[in-house]
Formats: structure tokens, sequence, C-alpha cells
């Protein structure tokens, strides 16, 4: 249970090493994002914590262009689905689908093209549900004037600064993430990792990244996740 910030100054701390206050905030968001791949294989973990919904109504007669909401975040898409069909679309080559296709509502299909998605088969007046994973926003560390929420370890649990009260939804999303506040420890096992190799102690960076292995290994195990 921690915010961003905090956990930035707690590694600093720990090891002493201020002057490297901005490579520790990247270390973290770098550690969050490795968290999202199983150890060892480089696959990614599609979690229930990251999974999102949308509505869009198509404005378009000719097959629609759904934007993804982030190029940068954006994990991947896990449904979409036409309420005037009343069918889930299936992804589909659209070169494939066009010219070898038999099957029954073969003109209804959805292809990644770069930061978009194409979707082909409807139309104006048609609604299109999806689910979406989407990786954590990176985080910005504040200093402490800067900050609006923080983790009091006291009361174990997230209190505006100012005032003391429950922060907001937007608030959190903030200062913090759910990894930083379920898995925090694995976090700065992978941030010792990167401090130690980075200040040249090989062996501690060896222990610390062997630690943070197997404690990710725990968080893709124990998470839900559609994989």
């Amino acid at each position: 249970m921690t915010t961003f910030s905090q956990l930035v100054d707690d590694m600093i701390l720990e090891l002493v090493r201020p002057d490297l206050r901005g490579q520790m905030a990247s270390w973290v968001n770098q550690t969050i994002r490795e968290m999202h791949f199983k150890p060892g294989q480089n696959q990614p973990v599609a979690f229930h914590a990251n999974r999102y919904e949308r509505s869009d109504a198509v404005d378009s007669d000719n097959g629609w262009i759904w934007q993804l909401p982030s190029a940068t975040r954006f994990q991947k898409l896990e449904t979409l689905y036409s309420v005037v069909r009343g069918l889930y679309i299936p992804s589909k080559s659209p070169s494939i689908s066009k010219d070898y296709s038999t099957e029954p509502w073969s003109d209804l299909y959805y292809y990644r093209s770069g930061p978009v998605i194409s979707v082909a088969g409807v139309g104006s007046g048609d609604t299109l549900l999806s689910t979406f994973f989407m990786f954590p926003q990176n985080h910005a560390y504040k200093l402490p004037a800067d900050r609006v929420v923080k983790y009091d370890v006291d009361t174990d649990s997230y209190v505006l600064i100012a005032g003391g009260g429950v922060p907001s939804e937007t608030q959190m999303e903030i200062e913090t993430d759910w990894i930083l506040q379920r898995w925090t420890e694995v976090v700065k096992e992978g941030i010792r990792a990167k401090a130690w190799k980075r200040i040249g102690d090989g062996d501690r960076a060896r222990m610390a990244f062997s630690a943070y292995e197997n404690l990710r290994a725990g968080v893709w195990l124990s998470e839900p996740s559609a994989d």
C-alpha cells in the first residue's frame, strides 16, 4: 500500500541515493510494466484489474474506425459486440475475410491497423460494446508540496493531504494504481535489482533480481487474468 511518490522516497531513503531520484521514478514505472509479462516468457498477462468497458455509437455507413484509447497503454481488445446484429465481432484478416470466407456474416469483422481498429460490416445506428485491457498509466514523481493523496500507515488508508478526507477515484489514479496498492514489495524488489545494477554491485543485483522474478511469478498466479 503506497503512492508512487512515497515509494520513490522510500527507495531513496533505503539506498541512500537522492541523486537517483529521477532514475528511481523511471524504474518504478518500468517495473510496473514488467509485472504485466510472465517471468521468463515475455508473454503479456491481461489482468482483470486492467479491463475497461466502453459503448460507442457508429457514425459511418461504411464500417467504423475504433480509435485506441491510448496507443502507449493499450494492451489488447477482448470483445467487440454489435448491438444491431446481436453478434460478437471476430478478428480476421481483411483480405481473407473478403475473398475467401463462406461463413455467415463474413462481412462482419475487425482488424488492428496501427493506432486504430478497423471494423467492417457495421453502419450508422449500430452501437458497439467493447471490453479491452490497458496497462496502468505512467506516474510522475511529485515533491511533497505538490502531492494531493498520501498513504497513512497508521490508519492503513489513503487520505487527502489537505483536510484528511477520502480521495476521489480520479485523485487516486494520479497518485497510485492497483499494482502499487497490492504488490508494493514486488515493485520494491524490482527497483532494488535495477538500482544495484546501476550502482555496480553485481552480487546484490543478482540476488534482488532472483527475488523479484519469484515474487513477480506470484503476482501472475494470484491475480485473476484473461489468459
